[in-house]
């Protein structure tokens, strides 16, 4: 019979910048399956340090990939999803108290951004937590099929929604089986979403990135 124990848990997050007086803007990202929030953040180096600050969040799972040496997280798999949400919603939590301490992250204009397996993942955070985000970029991931309108009624009017797909992603393809996902967000979400191209692959390209702000 199974059972469940609930403990004290010690899970890394990242920040790049510096949260100060003359921060604007807040990045709220989570990396997709198999990358480690300490690489994953670097690619955010392309904003003006002094108005962006960026923190990575990470999967509470690692493992090794599979050249044996390297190591990877993932954020769930279909065993023990409800166990596995929780926790990562503990996790958010914590992070956000700490990271902001007394201070309204909300105050700031908040943006979130989700890669691959990230994207499922800062949904899922944006609707729980009721963030009035001011963009959320959702970028070659599935949607979290559970989530609908009700989710999202406390967004603003001026809230933004960006899907990115590269041309030559090895997993989607916008005129094959990316579509029925953009219509899911945009369904559950109520944005009607700025589609990104790109020429490249499953993968976060700076440029790209930089291009969004």
């Amino acid at each position: 019979m199974e059972q469940h124990t609930s403990f004290n848990f010690s899970a890394p997050y990242y920040t790049l910048n510096e949260l100060t007086s003359k921060t604007t803007d807040v990045w709220i990202s989570c990396p997709g399956y198999g990358q480690l929030a300490k690489y994953f953040i670097r690619r955010f180096d392309v904003f003006d340090p002094e108005k962006h600050f960026v923190i990575a969040l990470q999967g509470l799972s690692k493992f090794y990939l599979p050249d044996q040496k390297n190591v990877g997280a993932s954020w769930m798999t279909k065993e023990g999803r409800e166990t596995d949400m929780h926790n990562q919603k503990a996790y958010f939590d914590s992070v956000i108290q700490e990271a902001f301490k007394e201070q309204s992250f909300e105050s700031y204009k908040v943006h979130l951004m989700g890669f691959s397996q990230g994207v499922s993942m800062i949904s899922r955070m944006a609707a729980h937590f009721k963030i009035d985000f001011e963009t959320m970029i959702l970028w070659a991931g599935g949607f979290p099929p559970e989530l609908n309108r009700d989710d999202f009624s406390h967004l603003g009017n001026d809230a933004k929604l960006k899907v990115v797909l590269g041309l030559n992603d090895e997993f989607y393809a916008l005129d094959k089986n990316y579509q029925p996902e953009v219509d899911r967000m945009e369904d559950a979400i109520g944005i009607k979403p700025e589609i990104i191209s790109f020429e490249g692959k499953h993968e976060v390209l700076r440029e790209v990135l930089h291009q969004l702000i």
